[in-house]
């Protein structure tokens, strides 16, 4: 499994993920809701996801450290 790459843009307050080397050919927006950008590559897949406004007003940190939850889910 190749390592995920997740980079916090704090002048944007955006939260970039990144999961395949891909080429990123075009986004698309979220139909959960407009907070969230997927990076769709050449073949269709998604290769990452961006999150706008991740931290809540008032809630930016000057530390290194981000609030980042996870969870390990069993298939079905």
């Amino acid at each position: 499994m190749k390592p995920i790459k997740i980079v916090y843009d704090e002048k944007g307050n955006a939260l970039h993920v990144r999961f395949s080397n891909k080429k990123e050919v075009y986004c698309k927006e979220s139909d959960v809701g407009k907070e969230i950008i997927y990076s769709i590559a050449e073949d269709g897949s998604i290769i990452g996801f961006e999150i706008l406004n991740y931290l809540a007003r008032g809630e930016r940190r000057p530390s290194k450290v981000l609030p980042v939850k996870t969870q390990v889910l069993k298939a079905s």
